[in-house]
């Protein structure tokens, strides 16, 4: 898919189309617009949420909380929000609702500086936290509505797509916003920056609510399955045993659980020891994701061929296997130099991570109850952000840096292996069918 400037005036047409094609084209378009503005209004306030957090006074473990007290929010919110969404008619309406709802939090980011710098960090954390209430319904609602609106034979292109230019643009914004903010007057600069995100993510909910959602047999046919599951009251639990007759869906989740738990665990140590050990300032945190995402940009292209070859779940390993190389390189930098070209390689590693996570998700995710289970997937990795960045603040304080990054590049290789052996385990599946 290729992205043409030009069509975004169908954002301006009558949601109605002459055909499926038209509906088709319309809706990819408004898809990657969103999420162009999206990226814009995230990349101005979630690369420097750990900086502003430093300079307000917050400890290493509040730092570590900005990843975790937000995975506890969406473990109490995910599965309820889910079954929600499920038994409505219009996901598109729902999605749009509880986007908007998450984009309004930025707004009381902007406001945090106000006050006293003794609860400044505490407020920040507990914001943080609150705001990915709404977040994190309106992430598994999206992936349920994407996977509605765009087919599974175009997703891959078109994710990448989206992907591609988020990131792009992201970057772009980011090294402007980083260079702003050391310039800027301390707290000012932040509350600019973050009244700036509310005003674009204001614009992308109107962009979103844009988009003409299909109502095709199967998505009627889904509707009736709703209705007559909420008709029949069946009880949360029962939902959660439905897991467990998925042997595919259980096989990945659990994998999934472990990757993501490899992967969550240095979070917090990249920006502690960017910042208190290698002394990386706004611009600095810029300059890495520049880089990173050069090296994403040349990715994408590679990662797109390999996953239409191989399938996702071998993208996701063949990909995975490599984002060892982060932690590894943490414990014996002493350069932020030598840090960005090390965001070189990982950025082309991790952008067929990013593209095949995703659509691996999706394959993996019975039909019926779409929602439910995306959420079911998002609140096990969820709990697991509850733990990992704490735990690893934890193996920095009980051995230090060096061991604690050793520590998480052996987890990361683990956590790519599991999905290697699923991806075995499925192959062999397929051929006793067969």
């Amino acid at each position: 898919m290729k992205y043409n400037p030009k069509s975004l005036m169908a954002l301006f047409k009558n949601k109605e189309t002459s055909s499926e094609e038209e509906r088709f084209k319309r809706n990819q378009t408004i898809n990657v617009s969103q999420g162009i503005l999206s990226i814009m209004a995230i990349n101005l306030v979630n690369p420097f949420l750990s900086i502003f957090a430093i300079r307000s006074g917050a400890t290493d473990y509040q730092v570590a909380l900005l990843s975790s007290a937000p995975a506890l929010v969406s473990v109490l919110a995910m599965i309820p929000g889910a079954r929600y969404i499920d038994k409505q008619k219009s996901k598109h309406r729902v999605t749009t609702l509880f986007i908007f709802l998450h984009r309004i939090f930025y707004l009381i980011l902007a406001a945090i500086p106000f006050l006293s710098q003794n609860i400044r960090a505490s407020v920040l954390v507990a914001t943080i936290a609150l705001m990915n209430l709404p977040g994190s319904i309106a992430n598994v609602a999206w992936q349920s509505f994407i996977s509605v609106i765009i087919p599974q034979e175009h997703r891959a292109r078109s994710i990448a797509t989206r992907n591609r230019l988020q990131n792009l643009i992201g970057t772009v914004i980011t090294l402007i916003a980083g260079r702003f903010l050391d310039i800027a007057t301390f707290p000012i600069g932040y509350q600019i920056a973050f009244f700036t995100s509310f005003l674009l993510a204001m614009v992308e909910v109107w962009v979103f609510s844009r988009m003409d959602e299909p109502l095709g047999p199967e998505v009627a046919n889904e509707t009736e399955e709703i209705e007559e599951s909420v008709e029949n009251n069946k009880p949360f639990l029962s939902g959660i045993k439905d897991i467990f007759k998925e042997k595919k869906f259980l096989r990945f989740v659990s994998a999934s659980i472990v990757f993501h738990f490899a992967w969550q665990i240095p979070w917090s140590l990249f920006s502690l020891y960017q910042v208190r050990i290698l002394g990386a300032n706004n611009t600095w945190v810029s300059i890495l994701s520049l880089i990173n995402t050069g090296g994403s940009l040349v990715g994408y292209g590679y990662w797109i061929k390999y996953s239409q070859r191989h399938g996702n779940l071998q993208t996701l390993f063949a990909s995975g296997i490599w984002i060892f190389i982060v932690p590894l390189a943490y414990a014996f930098s002493k350069s932020l130099y030598f840090v960005a070209l090390i965001n070189l390689v990982t950025g082309m590693v991790f952008s067929g991570v990013n593209l095949s996570l995703f659509n691996a998700t999706l394959d993996s995710t019975p039909e019926k109850n779409k929602t439910s289970f995306l959420a079911y997937h998002q609140t096990a990795i969820s709990i697991t952000a509850i733990f990992a960045p704490v735990i690893g603040v934890g193996l920095k304080d009980l051995w230090g840096f060096q061991i604690a990054f050793l520590i998480c590049a052996s987890l990361r290789l683990i956590g790519a292996l599991c999905f290697k052996l699923i991806n075995i385990l499925e192959q062999r599946d397929n051929v006793e069918a067969a």
